[in-house]
């Protein structure tokens, strides 16, 4: 077997969408690239072929969306067929255009490799409307058979085994893990202006910072941040809450919320910013707060923890398996305020044990480099095409 490969990744979104999903394949895509030739297949406004940074993308036009998964673009069959793959990398479960993909490729070219990165479940957050948990229901068993046609299953953290055995059946020999990562770029060193700078921008100065990254979103649990702030602010006045990505239609609620709690001056909404902004936020921050309902993982707590940042995270997956209670960071249960504000009182309160979180999470961090998990996952592409 020749030490070069021919891979393909299958992501609904691609870059220059921003997510956890999306930036696991970009990165692991641009790392491998620089050794294989890598495709990457998605959907788009119309199909087109280009490169980015040694990557091949294919975006096939969507002719009908409804939410999140459900979405077709056909055109991806002949897009795919176009190349002779070794390894078809897919990321996400119960995407329906995917897995008619999947099963068509199968058929012409049974010798094709197939891997799989659920990143969670399908529908993962507990509660949906009436036609939600119908779909759910109904098209659960449709991945299940899908599931067959995988050769290896990629779990992002060591505890995701669990659900996809009692869920999906998927044996535990199929599974391997290779977490997600943050570039070397994240640990760079900004210049002080450029600091300085960002926090005249959005008002800062002699501000104490806590912080958030990642889409304004209800399932992403701020509300949880604004609705302790009123009781925070009696011990720390000078306390602002830091909410860094784009609305995804919940902006407008929290502000509602933070004005009749009278704490709106303590809450700033960048919106998207520069990754240089981004960095700069971070590096104003002294405590980053990852509230969600559910996440797979939280790349974002590692951008955090690499600019030194002490954490506080709902006990989601990620949040488990990234912090280590009371050692560089605390976790709570989603919707306990009460167990949020007194683990952010300690941290506020407690400079010492604020400082070693800080500097002991620049350190974990090193550990979740791309250019080395991009390692890993080439050995486990090898490892089935021997």
């Amino acid at each position: 077997m020749s030490s070069f490969m021919k891979i393909g990744f299958l992501i609904t979104y691609f870059y220059p969408q921003t997510g956890g999903a999306e930036s696991n394949c970009y990165f692991l895509a641009r790392e491998l690239a620089k050794n294989n030739e890598v495709h990457v297949f998605c959907s788009g406004e119309e199909d087109k072929d280009e490169i980015i940074n040694g990557i091949h993308v294919h975006r096939s036009k969507e002719l009908l969306r409804i939410k999140y998964y459900f979405a077709l673009y056909p055109s991806l069959n002949q897009s795919i067929n176009r190349f002779k793959l070794d390894i078809l990398h897919v990321h996400g479960l119960g995407f329906i255009q995917h897995d008619i993909t999947i099963k068509n490729l199968k058929s012409k070219n049974p010798n094709l490799k197939v891997v799989c990165t659920p990143h969670g479940p399908f529908m993962a957050l507990n509660k949906y409307n009436l036609l939600g948990s119908l779909f759910k229901t109904i098209y659960t068993p449709f991945i299940i058979n899908s599931l067959r046609n995988y050769d290896k299953i990629i779990e992002v953290n060591p505890m995701q085994h669990i659900w996809m055995s009692k869920e999906y059946g998927i044996p535990k020999s199929k599974i391997s893990f290779v977490p997600n990562g943050i570039p070397q770029e994240s640990f760079k060193k900004l210049n002080s202006s450029v600091i300085n700078n960002t926090r005249k921008k959005y008002g800062l100065e002699n501000k104490f910072i806590i912080s958030y990254v990642g889409r304004i979103q209800k399932y992403k649990g701020l509300d949880q941040i604004v609705k302790i702030l009123p009781e925070i602010a009696k011990i720390c006045p000078e306390v602002t809450f830091l909410a860094i990505g784009r609305d995804a239609e919940d902006t407008l609620r929290l502000k509602d919320l933070a004005k009749s709690l009278e704490v709106k001056d303590n809450v700033i909404f960048t919106g998207e910013v520069t990754e240089s902004e981004k960095l700069a936020l971070l590096d104003i921050s002294e405590i980053f707060i990852f509230p969600s309902e559910w996440e797979a993982f939280g790349i974002v707590l590692l951008e955090a923890m690499a600019r030194s940042n002490a954490l506080i995270s709902s006990r989601t997956e990620g949040g488990r398996y990234l912090v280590q209670e009371g050692k560089n960071g605390f976790l709570f249960n989603y919707g306990d305020n009460k167990e949020l504000s007194r683990k952010l009182k300690i941290l506020i309160n407690n400079k010492n044990l604020r400082f070693k979180m800080q500097k002991l999470n620049n350190k974990l961090s090193r550990d979740y480099i791309w250019e080395d998990i991009a390692k890993k996952l080439e050995k486990e592409y090898r490892s089935i095409l021997r």
